[in-house]
C-alpha cells in the first residue's frame, strides 16, 4: 500500500463527520419454468388434522407489507366445515357466526352479551349454554382461557383459523354488518377504551362512528410507535372522511416519516396541502408546506422541496407555530445545500416564534430550533457556540419526551463530544440516540446513528465493532435506497480501508455515485480521497478532493500534497489547521493536523518543527485519549528514528 514517504496512514475521518445529519413485502410464489410441471396439490386435510396445525410457525413474524385479506379457505375445508354447520341447531350456528365476527377467539361473557343484545331473536340462559355445547361437540370451537383486557378469562376459540375463515365467508354482507355492529356495541358496554376493537367493528359495520374510533386508534398506535398499525388506521380513516381529511393526512404523514417512507409521506402531504389551500386555512397551509418540503428533501426531491416552501411563506399575521415550522424547514434545506450560515440564521429565526408556542408543541419546536442551530454552527466551524446551542436543546427535548426528538438532540451532543475528543462520552450519547431511533421505528435515523457509532469505534481502534455498525447501517439504508445510503456506504468504505479490503471499498464508493446532498457528496469525496492515498496513485487524491480541499478536508489535503511531493504546501495547510482547531477546541482535528504537520516538517528537513508538532500530538492523543491517533503517533515516531 503506497503512502507518502515517512507518513503514517491518513486517518479514517476524525473530523467533519456525517454525524451532523441527525437524522419488504410478502415472499413471491415459486416460479416454474415452462417445461416443468408444478407439484400436485395436496389432498384437503381432515378437520382434526387441521386443528392440530399451528396457524403461525413459532419463532417467526410476518414481514412488513400491505394489509391483505386472507384468500378463501380450500374447497375441501369449506365442504367439511359446511357439513358441520348444517348439522348444528340454529342457536349454535348463530353463536358460531358471532364468534367468526369476533375473530379467532372471544371472551365468553362478551359473546353471551352479543347473543343477548345483538341476535334476533336473543339467545340467553339455558339456550345459550346448549348452543355453546353443541358447537364444541361439533369440533368447530373449543373452550380456552383468553386474554382480552387484563387477566385471563373463560373464552371460546375456533379450532383452526381456516374454520373461522370458512364461517365468516359464508355470511352475507348484510349479516356481517349487523353482527359487527352488535359486537361493537357489546365492546362499548364492556370495554369502552378498546379503541382498536371498536375501530375494527364499526368500520366493518360501515357505522358513522368508525371515523372517531379510527382516529383514536391511529393516534394511540402512533404514540406507542406502532407505526405499521398507525399507518393502516390512518389509511382507513382518510378513506372514510369527507371533511377534515387533511388533518388526518397530516398526522398520517408523520407516521410514514418515522417508518422511513418519505415518498408516501409526501403524497399524503400534497393532498393535505391542496385541501388546506381550497379551504383558505393560511396557517395550516404554511405548516403543511413546511412538512411537505422536508418529506420531499428526504425523498431526494430537493428542487420541488425548495419550490413548495417558497410558494407558501409566512405572512405578518401567520401564527407562531406555522412560522417556526417554516423556518425550521428552510434551515434544513439550506443545510442540505451546504449553506451553513444561512441554515443557522433560519434556525435562529425559528427560535423566536417557537418560544411563543405553549405546551408540549412549544417544547418540541424550541428543542428543534436549538438543535438545528447547534448542527449548523458545528458545520460552519463555530464549535464553542455549537456546544452551547446543543446543551440548550436538551432540556426542552427531555420535557417533551419524544424519542425522535431526544434521539436528534443526543446525536447533536454526541457530535459535540466527538469534536472535543471525548470519545467515550460520544459513544454513550450515540448509543442512547440509537436506542431512541429504534424505539421510534425510524430506519433512517437508526442507520445514521449506526454509521456514527461505526466512526467512533474506528477512532477507538475497535475495528470489529465499527464493522458491525457500518454493515448494519448499510443494510438499514439499503432496503429502499434511503437518503442515508451514501453516508453509510462512505463510512463502511472507510472501515474496509482500515481492515485492508480495498476492492470492496472501491465497489461501495462507486455505488455511492454523486449524491445531490452537498454534505453526503463531501463525505463520499473524503472516502474516495482516502482510498486514493492508500492505493497505487496517492497523488490523485488532490483531484478527488477538489479545489476547496484545504478548507473542507485539510488533514487529507496535507497528505495529498505530500503524496504529490509538495511538502511545503502540506506543512502550510497542516499548521494552519492545527492553529484553527486549537482555537476552536476541536481536539481530534488538532491532533490529526499536528501529525500531518510533523510528517511534512520531517520531509522538509526541519527536525525541530517536526519534533514539536509530534510531541504536542502525542500529548493530545494520550490524554484525550484518542487510540487511533496515538497508534499513528507512535508509528511516526518510530519511522523518524526518535
Amino acid at each position: 500500500m503506497a503512502t507518502p514517504a515517512a507518513a503514517p496512514s491518513p486517518p479514517c475521518s476524525a473530523s467533519n463527520s456525517p454525524s451532523a445529519k441527525n437524522s419488504a413485502g410478502w415472499g413471491r410464489p415459486p416460479c416454474w419454468p415452462p417445461s416443468a410441471t408444478p407439484p400436485a396439490a395436496p389432498p384437503p386435510p381432515r378437520l382434526g388434522t387441521l386443528a392440530r396445525q399451528p396457524a403461525v410457525r413459532p419463532g417467526t413474524r410476518p414481514r412488513r407489507g400491505p394489509r391483505q385479506r386472507p384468500g378463501p379457505a380450500p374447497a375441501g375445508v369449506r365442504d367439511l366445515v359446511g357439513e358441520r354447520l348444517v348439522r348444528l341447531d340454529p342457536h349454535a350456528r348463530r353463536f358460531v357466526e358471532a364468534l367468526s365476527v369476533a375473530g379467532g377467539e372471544a371472551a365468553l361473557a362478551e359473546l353471551l352479551d352479543v347473543a343477548e343484545h345483538g341476535l334476533h331473536p336473543p339467545v340467553t340462559g339455558a339456550a345459550a349454554a346448549d348452543a355453546v355445547e353443541h358447537a364444541i361437540a361439533a369440533a368447530l370451537v373449543e373452550e380456552r382461557q383468553v386474554v382480552i383486557a387484563g387477566p385471563t378469562e373463560a373464552g371460546l376459540a375456533f379450532r383452526h383459523p381456516l374454520v373461522r375463515l370458512t364461517c365468516y365467508d359464508g355470511l352475507s354482507a348484510i349479516r356481517r354488518r349487523q353482527l359487527h355492529a352488535s359486537y361493537a356495541q357489546a365492546v362499548q358496554r364492556r370495554r369502552p377504551d378498546a379503541v382498536d376493537a371498536l375501530a375494527s367493528h364499526f368500520t366493518r359495520a360501515d357505522d358513522p362512528r368508525a371515523a372517531e374510533y379510527l382516529r383514536r386508534a391511529a393516534e394511540r398506535a402512533a404514540a406507542l410507535y406502532a407505526n405499521d398499525t398507525a399507518d393502516r388506521y390512518y389509511r382507513d380513516l382518510v378513506a372514510r372522511l369527507d371533511i377534515d381529511a387533511a388533518r388526518a393526512r397530516l398526522a398520517h404523514s408523520q407516521v410514514l416519516r418515522r417508518m422511513g417512507e418519505p415518498g408516501r409521506a409526501a403524497e399524503a402531504l400534497r393532498t393535505a396541502l391542496a385541501e388546506f389551500l381550497a379551504r383558505g386555512d393560511h396557517d395550516d397551509t404554511v405548516a403543511t408546506a413546511a412538512h411537505l418540503s422536508e418529506a420531499l428533501f428526504r425523498a431526494a426531491e430537493l428542487d420541488e422541496a425548495l419550490t413548495v416552501l417558497a410558494a407558501h411563506p409566512p405572512q405578518a399575521d401567520t401564527g407562531a407555530e406555522a412560522r417556526a415550522l417554516h423556518h425550521l424547514a428552510r434551515s434544513n434545506l439550506h443545510k442540505t445545500q451546504g449553506h451553513y450560515q444561512e441554515a443557522f440564521l433560519a434556525a435562529r429565526r425559528a427560535q423566536d416564534p417557537a418560544e411563543h408556542v405553549p405546551g408540549p408543541t412549544g417544547q418540541l419546536l424550541q428543542a428543534r430550533a436549538h438543535a438545528m442551530q447547534a448542527i449548523n454552527l458545528g458545520l460552519a466551524g463555530r464549535f464553542g457556540e455549537a456546544r452551547r446551542a446543543g446543551d440548550r436543546a436538551l432540556a426542552p427535548a427531555q420535557a417533551y419526551g419524544d424519542p425522535v426528538l431526544l434521539g436528534s438532540v443526543l446525536s447533536t451532543l454526541r457530535e459535540n463530544a466527538r469534536r472535543h475528543g471525548r470519545l467515550h462520552d460520544a459513544v454513550r450519547f450515540g448509543r442512547r440516540a440509537l436506542d431512541h431511533a429504534r424505539q421510534s421505528g425510524d430506519p433512517v435515523a437508526a442507520a445514521f446513528e449506526q454509521l456514527n457509532l461505526a466512526e467512533l469505534h474506528l477512532l477507538l481502534e475497535d475495528n470489529s465493532t465499527a464493522a458491525q455498525y457500518a454493515e448494519a447501517a448499510v443494510a438499514a439504508a439499503d432496503w429502499d435506497d434511503a437518503w442515508s445510503l451514501p453516508y453509510a456506504l462512505a463510512v463502511l468504505a472507510r472501515v474496509l480501508l482500515r481492515t485492508g479490503d480495498r476492492d470492496r471499498a472501491a465497489a461501495l464508493l462507486e455505488r455511492a455515485g454523486t449524491p445531490g446532498d452537498e454534505q453526503a457528496h463531501h463525505e463520499v469525496r473524503r472516502a474516495r480521497a482516502l482510498h486514493a492515498l492508500r492505493g497505487d496513485a496517492p497523488a490523485s487524491a488532490l483531484a478527488v478532493l477538489g479545489a476547496d480541499a484545504a478548507e473542507q478536508a485539510p488533514e487529507l489535503a496535507a497528505y495529498a500534497h505530500l503524496a504529490a511531493d509538495r511538502p511545503a504546501e502540506a506543512a502550510r495547510i497542516a499548521a494552519a489547521e492545527a492553529t484553527r482547531a486549537h482555537a476552536t477546541g476541536e481536539r481530534l482535528a488538532e491532533a490529526e493536523a499536528l501529525i500531518a504537520h510533523a510528517t511534512a516538517a520531517h520531509r522538509l528537513g526541519d527536525p525541530a518543527t517536526a519534533g514539536t508538532a509530534l510531541a504536542r500530538a502525542e500529548h493530545l492523543t494520550r490524554t484525550l485519549p484518542y487510540p487511533s491517533g496515538h497508534t499513528r503517533v507512535l508509528g511516526l515516531r518510530a519511522k523518524l528514528g526518535d
